[in-house]
């Protein structure tokens, strides 16, 4: 159910004007039905997934949550400006056919913990996107998922890397497959932790200080349980300590290993290539445009290059993929990378 969708439900359940509403949701009886409802925290409530997929009177409960607990300042929260920035950043840079144009308005918190928020934005295929925040409003990474592909993972999973080992770990996501009606945790050591679940089917989940050693040691496991406990969907989430800040640790063991230089602005343009070379007996490093016209790379002693295209080649990646080709004293193929423009590998081409 998206976040439209639940707000919806309310709506047609009792119709009223916007005025109405807003009005309503700041006032003192609004706080008196959300205590009603659940008392003192609503981080208690843990609707089922049953419940929320009712046409009755219980979706409008749902609803009713995710519109007293904007007035609360909890779950339904309007997403502050830093959070609503990094949701349209997916965007940035990308031509009309690629962007996934979230909803950043209407973001909202869709689930908490005593350290992090997730905000989630409905996207118009029918998808969505969602972010963790520490910190307030820190943003840790935006996550999309196209309405095309919500068939393609039952539940959908972010862990953000903490920035130190007391860091708070944080793991959240959003259940895409209506037979799951509960998360649950699973460690290393056999224990389990079952997760309270936000509006939408979304939630989040702050690991325990007992379970932070084999949660970054050795990471944990992601199970979604039917109404019957019964496991539909699991997923494995690596260890959570970051072994690789640079992001760099494995760029040794490609033949060639390739980064394009983007324009932040416009990523169908491709300024120049950078990386190394890293296949034994290579002596020389060529470029081949797509046009077939190539150029050669000037080799470090430890196999590194870089090229700055030229102003008339920039575009020449937009909607084509090019290759660099290493060879040997011989002029023998010895490895052969292809790339292409960020905005066209993301289309798929």
């Amino acid at each position: 159910m998206t976040i439209d969708a639940l707000l919806e439900r309310v709506r047609q359940a009792d119709p009223v004007s916007g005025n109405d509403v807003e009005s309503w949701t700041g006032s003192e009886h609004a706080r008196s039905v959300l205590d009603g409802l659940v008392g003192s925290n609503v981080m208690s409530f843990r609707p089922s997934r049953k419940r929320a997929l009712w046409v009755g009177g219980a979706a409008v409960v749902a609803g009713a949550l995710a519109t007293t607990a904007a007035a609360s300042g909890m779950l339904g929260e309007p997403a502050p400006e830093p959070i609503r920035a990094s949701l349209a950043a997916v965007d940035q840079g990308l031509p009309e056919d690629l962007r996934l144009n979230p909803d950043v308005e209407r973001a909202m918190a869709v689930a908490t913990t005593p350290s992090g928020v997730l905000y989630a934005a409905d996207l118009t295929s029918g998808g969505y996107c969602y972010e963790v925040a520490t910190d307030g409003d820190r943003p840790r990474g935006a996550v999309c998922v196209e309405g095309s592909r919500l068939g393609e993972r039952a539940i959908e999973i972010t862990a953000p890397i903490p920035a130190d080992d007391a860091a708070p770990l944080l793991v959240g996501g959003r259940i895409n497959d209506s037979r799951i009606e509960q998360i649950v945790v699973r460690y290393p050591s056999g224990v389990s932790d079952a997760v309270t679940l936000g509006l939408s089917g979304y939630w989040l989940f702050e690991v325990p200080d007992g379970a932070r050693d084999g949660a970054l040691n050795d990471g944990l496991e992601i199970v979604g349980l039917d109404g019957t406990g019964q496991d539909v969907a699991d997923v494995a989430v690596p260890p959570l300590r970051d072994e690789d800040p640079d992001g760099t640790a494995h760029d040794s063991l490609q033949p060639i290993f390739v980064s394009t230089i983007s324009d932040a602005d416009d990523l169908t343009l491709v300024l120049g290539v950078e990386g190394s070379v890293n296949v034994a007996g290579a002596t020389t490093l060529e470029l081949q445009y797509p046009d077939g016209t190539t150029t050669s790379i000037d080799l470090a002693g430890d196999g590194s290059y870089r090229i700055d295209l030229p102003v008339e080649r920039h575009g020449s990646f937009s909607n084509a993929w090019g290759h660099l080709v290493a060879r040997d004293v011989n002029g023998a193929v010895l490895a052969d990378a292809p790339f292409s423009s960020v905005a066209n590998t993301q289309r798929g081409s």
